[in-house]
C-alpha cells in the first residue's frame, strides 16, 4: 500500500506516494520541518516507481542534455506533445525519469530496483524541485538559486555565478556580524503575499544542510562578482531585472511559464532593492554590504 505524505514549502503544498517498504522520514529527511498535517489539496503529487530497467519507461527521443555538471538534466520528446525528465549524475546515461501528467499534477519518478538509497533521494529531490517550480511559477512564486541570511528580523539574499562566493560571504555574516543565521544556501523561494515580497527557507539546500521551515521579509537582492577591492551600487531597475532573472528557476521553453516568471522578477525588484558587490572573502565586504542594504 501506497501512502501519501504531504508537504508545504512557502505555503504551497505538494504529495509524495513512497512504496511502503521505505520510510518517508528516512528518505525525506531535510522535508520533516515542512510536513503538512492538515487536509490541503496538493497542488501536486509524485509517486515513486521502481523498476527493472529505465530504457522502456519514455518512449522519446532526447532532446536535449543540460547542465555542464552534476545534476544533469535530460528532456524528452514523448507522444502527444508532453515530455518527460531525466536526472544523473553523469552524462552518460539518466539515473532517473520522471514522467509528468498533461497539467503536472499528478506525476511518477522511476528508478531501478537495484538503485541505492542515495540514488532515490537524489530522483525524489529533482523530480520536486521541477515540478514546484513549474505548478508555482504562476503563483507570483520564484526558486531562486541563493544564499539567504537572516539579519534583525530581515533577510538578505546573495546571487552570484557558481564559484563566486554566495556561500562565502554568507559565512562572513555569520561569523562577524550579530544577530544573523542563515536561512537558505542553494534554493530559497520567494513570494509575493498581498505586495510585500518575502523569502522562505526550503528543503534544497545544496551541500549545506539547512531545512529552516520560516518565512523573513526581503529586504536586498545582492549580486556578488569577485574583485581586487569592495565596493557596493544599487542598481537601476533594469539592471535589477538582469541581475534576478538568470538566478531563477523556470521551464524556459515553456512560453506561459517564462511570462509568468517575468512579471514575478518586476513585481519584486519594484519592491526589493538591488545592489551589485564588488567584494574580497574577508571581513569588510561583509561590513559594507551589511551598512549599506540596512539603512
Amino acid at each position: 500500500m501506497i501512502k501519501m505524505q504531504k508537504y508545504t514549502v512557502a505555503g504551497h503544498t505538494f504529495g509524495v506516494c513512497l512504496p511502503e517498504c521505505l520510510s518517508p522520514d528516512e528518505i525525506l529527511r531535510p522535508y520533516i520541518p515542512f510536513e503538512e498535517p492538515s487536509d490541503a489539496e496538493p497542488l501536486f503529487t509524485l509517486t515513486l516507481s521502481t523498476v527493472s530497467t529505465l530504457k522502456d519507461v519514455t518512449k522519446g527521443d532526447v532532446i536535449q542534455c543540460f547542465n555542464d555538471e552534476a545534476p544533469y538534466f535530460w528532456l524528452f520528446d514523448s507522444d502527444g506533445g508532453n515530455y518527460s525528465f531525466g536526472f544523473s549524475y553523469t552524462k552518460s546515461c539518466p539515473d532517473c525519469i520522471l514522467i509528468v501528467s498533461n497539467d503536472y499534477k499528478e506525476n511518477t519518478v522511476y528508478v531501478r530496483e537495484d538503485s541505492p538509497i542515495r540514488y532515490l533521494e537524489f530522483a525524489l529531490s529533482n523530480a520536486l524541485m521541477l515540478l514546484y517550480t513549474f505548478c508555482t511559477t504562476p503563483l507570483d512564486t520564484l526558486m531562486v538559486h541563493a544564499s539567504v541570511i537572516a539579519h534583525a528580523g530581515s533577510a538578505f539574499m546573495f546571487l552570484g555565478r557558481s564559484g563566486t562566493g554566495k556561500s562565502t560571504h554568507s559565512r562572513l555574516w555569520l561569523q562577524h556580524i550579530e544577530d544573523t543565521y542563515l536561512l537558505n544556501d542553494d534554493n530559497p523561494i520567494v513570494r509575493i503575499i498581498e505586495g510585500e515580497v518575502y523569502v522562505y527557507g526550503s528543503p534544497w539546500s545544496g551541500k549545506t544542510p539547512c531545512y529552516k521551515n520560516e518565512r523573513l521579509p526581503l529586504k536586498a537582492v545582492v549580486r556578488l562578482s569577485q574583485a581586487p577591492h569592495n565596493r557596493i551600487a544599487r542598481f537601476a531597475p533594469l539592471q535589477a531585472f538582469a541581475s534576478l532573472m538568470p538566478s531563477c528557476s523556470c521551464m524556459r521553453w515553456d512560453s506561459s511559464s517564462i511570462s509568468a516568471l517575468h512579471k514575478t522578477v518586476e513585481k519584486v525588484i519594484g519592491v526589493v532593492p538591488g545592489y551589485g558587490l564588488e567584494c574580497l572573502p574577508d571581513k569588510a565586504a561583509a561590513d559594507l554590504c551589511r551598512s549599506t542594504v540596512t539603512e
